[in-house]
């Protein structure tokens, strides 16, 4: 493919310049990404992208197949069927065409012939990691990192990330003697720019996992410079492994200029409201009685859900799971109208709403909340329009956005929430999302169940 050169203005005074190397399924970037501003003085832009469903809405089926195209470009004996169902799934994501369909031939049709442990980053890719995962038959492990402290639990791994907005990465697990089977194991991100958080992870993974000598690292955008890249040959060698890079598209960029962020951003939701009525859902999920403790210091006692795999979950496990996440979008489905409708995930909490999200039928979009702060103006073409900021209803103390409501008329607004620590928290969110849509807002926590009270 030809190199593409391309300059994008994020604001007046502020500009990328992008040239992208490798780009097999001839993705537009728009179709990827688009750009904005970000208020982290370490890093302050930010691709933002399109096909996450994390800062902005989208159907929910767009993430789950862009780690299904992860999936079939990871596996290396593709059948004519599987380049042909790569093109249908890069044509779905170019067009949002055939993507109900897809999603559901896409779950679990690929075979591995080794065990294999799939890793999701927090908090951005851990549905793009799960995605990945949902592809694969059997022979297949996932687990993704987490912001949270957990405590009576030891992580059995900790990493850092030096560019994010919150550092500290780690894996939790019931069973690391399962995990410890895998003979490979692959690495999911939405982008990789500079590849240190992967050294850093791969170096505390091989003290753990002394006899993989196989890696892989999955993303939709790779940043990496020439420079980077001759790290990881030398990295391979010295460390007696392989690692290998596999992504969606594959470039450098340059900003040039100073952003000038000077509009008024809004503060942390303070509104005052009633207490919220939660939904209880109907049929009982599969819960993990472990409590966290959140960064304001207070503990949450809540179960886990683990559905979302952030303790582990095995191709089995996983795939017992889908009549839970049906069973709840069966009943969310009796209460939508006519009207466009939004999922929205939390935080980490993010591929069990967007299944859930996935069965709603037509006209149904999903995007999260996210720690990552992002500039917001009304300048003509940017990205981020408005937004609204609260407490994190599962981690309280962290400052959480969600960006871009009022793009869409919707009609219900569904807040899934594994583990609520407080009830006014999530009033006051709901009370945010309320002054700004005149959607109808259903709360639904994982651990509420009808008839439980």
């Amino acid at each position: 493919m030809q190199q593409q050169m391309s300059k994008l203005t994020i604001l007046s005074n502020y500009s990328i310049d992008i040239e992208i190397t490798h780009n097999p399924h001839n993705f537009a970037l728009t179709d990827l990404f688009q750009m904005a501003a970000r208020i982290n003085k370490k890093r302050q832009f930010l691709f933002v992208s399109t096909v996450l469903g994390k800062h902005l809405a989208v159907r929910p089926q767009i993430p789950l197949l862009t780690g299904a195209l992860l999936a079939m470009m990871y596996d290396k004996q593709g059948s004519s069927q599987k380049v042909n169902t790569i093109s249908s799934v890069v044509q779905a994501l170019k067009e949002g065409i055939n993507i109900e369909e897809l999603q559901n031939s896409v779950k679990g049709s690929v075979e591995l012939a080794q065990e294999t442990l799939f890793i999701g980053f927090a908090e951005t890719a851990t549905a793009l990691g799960h995605a990945v995962f949902n592809a694969f038959q059997s022979n297949a492990m996932y687990i993704h990192t987490t912001r949270e402290v957990i405590p009576h639990i030891e992580p059995f791994v900790t990493f850092e990330e030096e560019h994010s907005h919150a550092t500290s990465h780690r894996i939790y697990t019931e069973e690391p003697d399962v995990l410890q089977q895998a003979k490979r194991i692959v690495l999911i991100d939405d982008e990789i720019t500079t590849g240190n958080t992967v050294i850093n992870i791969i170096e505390t993974l091989k003290k753990k996992f002394p006899d993989v000598k196989q890696y892989a690292v999955l993303s939709i955008l790779d940043w990496r410079s020439d420079q980077q890249r001759v790290v990881f040959q030398q990295l391979e060698e010295q460390w007696g492994i392989s690692i290998e890079f596999i992504s969606i598209m594959c470039g450098s960029f340059n900003c040039t200029g100073v952003p000038s962020l000077t509009s008024i951003q809004p503060n942390i939701t303070t509104i005052a409201t009633k207490d919220i009525n939660l939904l209880p859902i109907k049929d009982s999920t599969d819960r993990l009685f472990y409590h966290s403790i959140a960064e304001n210091g207070k503990m949450n006692s809540r179960p886990y859900l683990k559905a979302t795999g952030r303790f582990m979950l095995t191709s089995k496990q996983h795939f017992k799971q889908y009549h839970m996440l049906q069973a709840i979008a069966k009943q969310l489905k009796e209460l939508r109208t006519d009207g466009p409708a939004l999922v929205i995930g939390t935080g980490e909490f993010m591929y069990v709403p967007m299944q859930i999200a996935s069965y709603l039928g037509n006209d149904v979009y999903f995007q999260s909340t996210t720690r990552s702060p992002i500039y917001c103006t009304d300048d003509l073409n940017y990205t981020i329009t408005e937004k609204i900021v609260f407490e994190s209803p599962e981690n309280n103390g962290v400052e959480n956005y969600l960006y871009n409501v009022q793009s869409q008329p919707y009609t219900e607004l569904f807040l899934l929430v594994e583990r609520i620590a407080s009830n006014e928290v999530v009033a006051r969110m709901v009370a945010a999302l309320q002054s700004i849509s005149e959607a109808k807002v259903y709360v639904i926590c994982m651990h509420e169940l009808e008839g439980a009270r």
